[in-house]
């Protein structure tokens, strides 16, 4: 198995442009947590997932820097009580939904450090006002940095249920967008199964994503 891929930036990346669509499928993470029990290893997965991405964006906030883990670990605990409830209402509702919920955290854990409410907007709140608008440039770059983070997860927990072969044509043609007939003279495949390994990869992503991305 291939330990690592090299994953260009998602606007040069000719898999996941950050216009592709997965689509949702009855076997997806989400709809197994919405039936799982609490000790089922897909709340793990999920956290391993989303820790450092929440993590990273609650690091961001102004005023924050000694909070960042208690905030994370409050949204994953929501994720965790709401996620058997979720539906999904619109295209991209739950990335959404999740930018909603960390905002929602962020500004509690300052309602706890400021006793007494803060006059005006300060850093933090322009922060997270940038952030609460969807048609904003800070909820666009949430939206980028979430699929292409997810996309990133997803590539390492399909990864088992493929042969290094089959990864390594993936990996060159799909990711480093190498056409498939140098990959297939390079590995020694047909072109055919060079074809047939980006296109396997990609079903196997769209069933393990569902409704986390697009």
């Amino acid at each position: 198995m291939i330990r690592s891929l090299h994953y260009p930036r998602v606007v040069d990346n000719p898999v996941f442009d950050g216009k592709t669509s997965l689509t949702p499928t009855s076997i997806s993470l989400l709809d197994r947590l919405r039936v799982a029990g609490p000790d089922h290893p897909d709340w793990l997965r999920l956290h391993d997932v989303y820790r450092p991405l929440i993590l990273r964006w609650v690091a961001r906030v102004p005023g924050l820097a000694d909070d960042p883990a208690d905030v994370a670990q409050e949204v994953l605990m929501v994720l965790v009580r709401e996620i058997p409830r979720f539906e999904r209402r619109r295209e991209g509702s739950f990335r959404a939904w999740l930018r909603q919920v960390t905002v929602n955290k962020v500004r509690s854990c300052r309602k706890r450090q400021h006793r007494r409410p803060v006059v005006g907007l300060d850093a933090a709140e322009r922060f997270l006002e940038q952030l609460t608008d969807p048609d904003g440039d800070l909820a666009r770059e949430w939206d980028l940095d979430h699929d292409r983070h997810v996309f990133e997860k997803l590539l390492a927990i399909v990864g088992p249920d493929f042969t290094p072969a089959t990864w390594e044509a993936f990996r060159r043609f799909a990711l480093n967008g190498l056409p498939s007939t140098q990959v297939a003279l390079e590995l020694g495949l047909t072109e055919n199964a060079v074809i047939q390994a980006k296109s396997r990869i990609l079903k196997r992503l769209r069933a393990e994503a569902g409704e986390l991305l697009g």
